[in-house]
Order: C-alpha cells, then structure tokens, then sequence
C-alpha cells in the first residue's frame, strides 16, 4: 500500500508490504524490515531487521500521528491514496454514501447506526490486497444506515454505510 507522509515541509512516498511476520516499507528510495507490535494502550514494539527493538508510543488523530521514540517527539501526517481519492469523490457530490474504492473484506466496523461523526473520524476496516485501510468520515454527520457486516466481502464499488 502506498502513502504520502509530511513532517513539518517535508513531503516523501512510504510503501507498506507485508513480508512474513513483519512488514517490508520503502521511505523515499530506502526499504526496510521491521516487526510492529501492539503493547497495549498506545505502545508498541518495533523490531528492525538488524535486530535492534525499540518501544514507542502511537497516538493518532485522524491523519495525523504522534510518535513519542527515546524522548523525541515527531508529528506525521500520513495521507492514504484511498482517503484522498474518496475526499474527490465527494467533493464531486457523491453524496452521503460511501463506497467501496476496491474489492476487499469488511474486517470491522468502528460506528453503529446514529452515532455522530465528525470529518477524519474511522468508519470501519477494509483489508484489500492484503492491507487494513481505515475507511473515515469524509464530513461531520450521522450514520444513517450500515450497509455491511463484519466479514463481509464486497466488490469495488458497494455501499458500505451512508452518512446524513
């Protein structure tokens, strides 16, 4: 899966793979291994191929995410391709309903019918091509309707939920 990371003027292409266990990312020209485990709360374990592990604290806001490493701060927007794609779409007017961009499998849903969304808010998980996206609000509003259910495979282009 492929992203657009920005740290503070600097904008570079990050490339997820998995690979084994672990994921293979490409930071501009550079590919790395690592290991990313849950901790618990915010915490997670990173693993580098050289062995190297390191503890960290993730905290994550819509687009924007705040890594805390060895006592050093770094505030990274991280822009998916889906997202931005979706975010033309319904400046286009497509309306309170939101789609499917890809075939894939809801893996969780993150809303129930009337609960109120603010823009950035997640919406559900859909794993496509082997990646979890994180499908979010494209503006404040209410969950209307649910149209899926955890599990669910879908076809590029299916009604997921609708927004009011």
């Amino acid at each position: 899966m492929k992203f657009v990371a920005q740290h503070e003027e600097r904008t570079f292409e990050v490339e997820v793979e998995r690979s084994g266990s672990g994921y293979r990312v490409r930071l501009d020209d550079r590919w790395i291994h690592a290991d990313l485990v849950d901790a618990g709360g915010y915490v997670r374990s990173l693993r580098l191929e050289d062995g190297k592990q390191f503890s960290l604290i993730h905290h994550r806001n819509g687009t924007m995410h705040e890594i805390t490493l060895g006592g050093s701060n770094v505030t990274v927007e991280i822009i998916d391709p889906l997202a931005l794609r979706r975010r033309r779409e319904d400046d286009a007017g497509s309306g309170g309903t939101i789609k499917a961009l890809m075939p894939g499998r809801v893996t969780r849903i993150l809303v129930a019918e009337g609960d109120t969304v603010r823009k950035g808010t997640g919406l559900l998980i859909l794993e496509a091509m082997k990646m979890e996206n994180e499908i979010q609000a494209p503006a404040d509003g209410i969950v209307d309707r649910i149209f899926v259910t955890a599990g669910q495979t879908v076809e590029g282009g299916a009604e997921l939920l609708h927004l009011g």
